[in-house]
């Protein structure tokens, strides 16, 4: 415990003064190997990411660009996913060269595609169910017509999410 500007210091014992320990010679310079350690952190934390954009992008693999509401050009080739029987509409041109195995990835694709995009309106629709709830909950009264309100809100979404077999927990 030092002093600073307009601080007095008292020591008891005797007024030889004190020395600091100090962990390295004065003047040494730490290695290039401390040096290199002591950045790897903030190294990682921008090589990670990095690389990962690099190898991990998307690549020709996540097929074209598909509609699941109605065929609308220039997405006027339709076509059934066969395990979940989703329809989707994709632009004729650039699956005109697709053989059986292609429509079976793109399938997987669009099947995949369908459930994520169901679930996030699923998501969206608890969201507004809970925040009808919330407004309906007051300090000294429950507004029962809000909760009634929440009770009877269609969730066609989720309710589309459990036909396909995914609950939503």
């Amino acid at each position: 415990m030092g002093g600073g500007p307009g601080v007095r210091v008292h020591q008891f014992g005797g007024n030889r003064p004190r020395v600091r320990p100090h962990n390295h010679a004065p003047g040494a310079a730490p290695s290039a190997i401390q040096s290199l350690q002591s950045l790897l952190p903030l190294l990682l934390l921008i090589l990670v990411p990095l690389l990962s954009s690099l190898f991990g992008g998307s690549g020709s693999s996540s097929g074209p660009s598909m509609r699941f509401d109605a065929a609308t050009p220039p997405h006027t080739h339709g076509r059934v996913s066969e395990r979940l029987h989703v329809p989707y509409w994709v632009e004729p041109a650039a699956v005109a060269d697709y053989g059986k195995g292609k429509w079976r990835d793109l399938d997987k694709v669009a099947e995949t595609r369908y459930v994520n995009q169901v679930s996030n309106e699923c998501e969206l629709e608890h969201e507004r169910r809970n925040r009808i709830v919330n407004e309906a909950q007051g300090f000294f009264f429950t507004d029962q017509t809000k909760m009634e309100q929440a009770r009877r809100m269609e969730m066609r979404s989720c309710r589309r999410l459990n036909e396909l077999g995914y609950r939503r927990g």
